[in-house]
């Protein structure tokens, strides 16, 4: 263990937990996705979206890992992105292009863009544009394409890197056409939590907000900096980090439930509002893989060599995080009671739902096999219940 590297964690996440302690875990799991990094024979990219409304710490969080003089090599940050960047096809020369696109400047980077909104909202036609190129992208193997512009441009080799990104709450639509389309996107859902009266008059007494953000900026460059130093991209023999039996067999766990829980539903029209099927989910493995790359990246930053239940409390969050917006309190609810009724449904969700929406949601979870479902009467109104499946029974964490 090197003593240097552990001082300088200790002394960031002191320092977050002083200014900023509601990040401390937003910023460990963004440390992982660097710290990922590090790993050799990586094959795909590693991207994790942190989510939540305007004003809680998104932009906050990605700010610190902006790249500095120390850092440049290791980071790449874009405020304006779109999926085209990575490959142009303008009508420039040739040359031009090449200067331009990012695909390779960000090859063995970890990208930083601190607003993603507009990629996951818009036109349909336009959203499976975007998603259809980054989904080739995150597979790793480059891009290649052909226009009547350009002709074919691209880049057929492996381009990997790691991507830390920001958005608004994704919509329930585009949670939809990702799992038709297929997703390599990992999410992390930041707390949601309101100051209080007396919060914001210490906050507003107080001048001295940008002394923290650069403190917390500075010792996280500094530990980035001696990170890759000690560790460089792809340097570091995954097996090298043992990973427990047991906390193994958690992560196959959490990734079988992610891949059920944003399978494609089928509805009974396009309103989206009676669920009536289930699609098959997309296979578990690369998300096993993810999951493997997060918890030792998590560990690596750390310097240990061996994963801990630290690290796999990371993966379950993301695990939680990466389903629909509208599933997330419900599977929450259910790791702390093992089952939920519409009732209780219908106010767990953020914000309240009706109890006939809660029936439809409730329907979705029975129908992706993560919930057995007992209905109820809506004429009587004696509510639905859903119980965790066997295959899911060890979600339930509480009494």
């Amino acid at each position: 263990m090197n003593a240097t590297a552990v001082n300088t964690t200790s002394r960031l996440d002191a320092a977050i937990q002083l200014r900023y302690p509601q990040l401390l875990a937003t910023a460990h799991a963004c440390l992982a996705v660097c710290g990922a990094m590090a790993l050799a024979g990586r094959e795909k990219p590693l991207s994790l979206i942190l989510e939540q409304h305007s004003g809680y710490g998104k932009t906050t969080t990605l700010v610190w890992l902006f790249p500095t003089a120390d850092t440049e090599k290791y980071f790449y940050r874009s405020d304006n992105f779109t999926p085209k960047a990575f490959v142009s096809h303008a009508a420039n020369t040739a040359k031009a292009l090449d200067e331009i696109d990012m695909l390779p400047r960000i090859r063995n980077k970890v990208l930083v863009t601190k607003e993603l909104a507009p990629i996951f909202r818009g036109r349909k036609e336009e959203l499976e544009k975007n998603f259809s190129m980054l989904i080739t992208v995150l597979d790793g193997l480059g891009y290649v394409s052909d226009t009547g512009m350009q002709g074919q441009r691209g880049y057929a080799e492996r381009h990997v890197f790691n991507w830390l990104g920001a958005t608004t709450p994704v919509p329930r639509d585009t949670h939809r056409m990702m799992s038709q389309l297929g997703t390599r996107l990992l999410f992390w859902e930041m707390p949601l939590v309101q100051p209080t009266e007396l919060e914001l008059l210490a906050y507003a007494a107080r001048d001295d907000k940008r002394v923290n953000d650069d403190e917390c900026r500075r010792l996280t460059g500094e530990l980035m900096a001696d990170f890759f130093a000690r560790h460089p991209v792809g340097s570091v023999k995954p097996d090298s980090i043992r990973f427990p039996g047991g906390l193994l067999s958690d992560l196959v766990r959490w990734s079988q439930l992610l891949v059920r829980g944003r399978a494609p539903v089928h509805y009974e029209d396009d309103s989206g509002w009676k669920p009536v099927a289930a699609g098959v989910p997309e296979g578990p493995w690369k998300v096993v893989d993810y999951f493997k790359e997060l918890a030792r990246g998590h560990a690596l930053i750390e310097d240990r060599d061996e994963v801990t239940a630290g690290d796999l409390e990371l993966v379950g969050h993301t695990a939680l995080s990466s389903m629909p917006g509208h599933l997330r309190p419900i599977l929450r609810e259910l790791r702390l009671a093992g089952a939920v009724s519409t009732k209780r449904c219908s106010t767990v969700c953020v914000p309240p739902v009706s109890q006939p929406t809660a029936r439809n949601y409730l329907q979705e979870l029975a129908l992706l096999g993560i919930g057995n479902l007992s209905k109820g009467s809506p004429a009587t109104s004696a509510p639905d219940t859903l119980k965790l499946a066997p295959d899911f029974r060890w979600l339930h964490t509480g009494p």
